[in-house]
């Protein structure tokens, strides 16, 4: 996009650890091109640092995962081929946060045909090893996570001087970014849920005996049972962070980290290692995904009638 390539907006995203810098208008101060992108880098970084920090990445609501037919239905009719059934992934709208801290919007449904995509992932030179990652208990589940993420959509094509001497086209760049969703299907078996919550950042395991000061410890000791539980807790997110001028560096790959579970689709394999797409025995399940609570949202579940 432009001069400024989505690989190089993901890496700019999954900066942490850079303080940012604001542009300081001056009358009379020239300010180019470079100056418009560093104002609009301070204001997107600092609200993705506040998501990544405070809120951490999930589903704020929607965003749910479904199949057509619906799962565990009866769709093949007498004489139909199981090979013929047409089975889709539907993804609802949904707002949430990926896991670099950048807000995800979709506004409308998304659907893929599982069968053609399984049958792409296969023709493809190393696709069965790729659908090998996904093989769960004995090789007789393949395991589907159904992921989204941020995307900036290069939209509004205008014309711009040209960069080249006798260029045979009309120079044209994107005048707008859209904010868009990526949504992925990886194989692969559910993530652990005890990662912890900024993913990427190394956090150290702490030690209270080792890590805490006599006086913090003997603080903690003269509390009440529950303060001091609290206390502790607090102290382990104090000392987690190691005391070294890179400690807010994520590690790991940029992609996978900015990805965020929706759902865990399982399919049934065959005795030759190949996907029964059956309706009836392929299941989703959406509570596997991380969420984002808020106040408001809390509130109004709360005063939801209780599901018998």
């Amino acid at each position: 996009m432009s001069q400024f390539t989505l690989e190089e907006h993901l890496q700019q995203d999954a900066d942490f650890h850079t303080p940012l810098e604001r542009v300081n208008f001056e009358a009379g101060m020239l300010l180019g091109i470079d100056a418009t992108r560093a104002e609009q880098a301070y204001h997107r970084l600092r609200i993705n640092r506040h998501n990544y920090w405070f809120h951490g990445a999930g589903t704020l609501v929607g965003f749910a995962v479904k199949l057509d037919p619906p799962e565990g239905s009866e769709t093949e009719e007498p004489g139909e081929e199981p090979a013929n059934i047409s089975v889709r992934l539907i993804v609802t709208p949904g707002i949430g946060v990926d896991g670099l801290g950048r807000e995800v919007m979709s506004f409308e449904p998304y659907c893929v045909n599982l069968r053609d995509w399984l049958v792409a992932q296969i023709e493809q030179p190393e696709g069965n090893q790729l659908l090998s990652d996904g093989f769960i208990e004995g090789d007789t589940v393949l395991s589907l996570l159904i992921t989204m993420r941020y995307h900036a959509c290069a939209t509004g094509l205008q014309p711009v001087l040209a960069r080249k001497i006798n260029a045979g086209t009309d120079p044209v760049q994107p005048s707008r970014a859209r904010d868009s969703v990526l949504l992925e299907i990886i194989p692969g078996p559910t993530p652990s849920g005890t990662e912890n919550p900024w993913r990427g950042l190394n956090l150290e395991t702490v030690d209270p005996e080792a890590d805490f000061t006599p006086t913090e410890t003997a603080f903690m000791q003269a509390a009440h049972t529950s303060e001091a539980q609290f206390y502790a807790d607090k102290g382990r997110l104090i000392y987690a962070i190691p005391a070294t001028n890179r400690a807010l560096e994520i590690d790991g790959d940029i992609e996978d980290l900015s990805r965020t579970l929706l759902a865990q689709v399982r399919i049934p394999l065959t005795a030759d290692l190949q996907p029964d797409i059956d309706p009836a025995r392929i299941t989703v399940n959406n509570l596997v995904r991380p969420f984002v609570s808020t106040a408001n949202q809390l509130a109004w579940l709360s005063r939801q009638e209780p599901t018998s």
